[in-house]
């Protein structure tokens, strides 16, 4: 009786065990599925490579150049000043992958958009000596408009967070802490 008991009892767990396994093998699918269909809705507005140096205008027509020399970013309208590299970093790595929410294609009214009279335009140069520019038009809830040069019928919406890394003035990205330090 006993035996019997064991043997039903070691059936009963090798089923369990069989079920487990099948359970962990569809989970693991399901998440394999699903990251791949996450990587198929994004929408990539920018994939480039090592940036050398980038501007970004703004409506009010303020322009700043940073130029990467030793790893290290530098304002061209200001080269000695000591910058917080986070910022310049910030732009560079955000606006080199960028992606989007939504891609709206066959645009005939830029204006539409805001984008006839952008609020930013950011031109990045990579190593290699390619040239993007991108136009950063209106705000449209949490997201704004963006059309990529050279894609005219083509306007992306991409997240506000995006535009953000551009709402500093010099002054803000100056280390305070070098200057501090330079002072005493």
């Amino acid at each position: 009786m006993k035996k019997r008991q064991i043997v039903i009892l070691a059936v009963l767990l090798a089923v369990l065990a069989a079920g487990y396994g099948i359970l962990v093998f569809q989970n693991k699918k399901a998440a394999k599925e699903e990251q791949a269909a996450q990587e198929k809705s994004v929408i990539k507005v920018t994939d480039l490579g090592e940036i050398q140096s980038f501007s970004y205008q703004t409506l009010e027509q303020e322009k700043l150049h940073f130029k990467k020399k030793k790893d290290k970013w530098i304002c061209t309208e200001d080269k000695k000043a000591d910058l917080d590299q986070t910022y310049p970093d910030r732009i560079a790595n955000t606006f080199s992958s960028l992606t989007a929410s939504r891609k709206l294609e066959d645009i005939d009214a830029l204006e539409d958009y805001g984008l006839k009279k952008p609020a930013y335009i950011v031109t990045l140069n990579e190593e290699d000596g390619t040239k993007t520019t991108v136009k950063i038009g209106n705000l449209t809830g949490e997201e704004y408009y963006l059309q990529v040069e050279g894609e005219e019928q083509v306007v992306y919406t991409v997240a506000a967070s995006s535009a953000e890394a551009l709402n500093y003035s010099l002054e803000d990205m100056r280390d305070k802490e070098s200057e501090e330090e330079s002072d005493s």
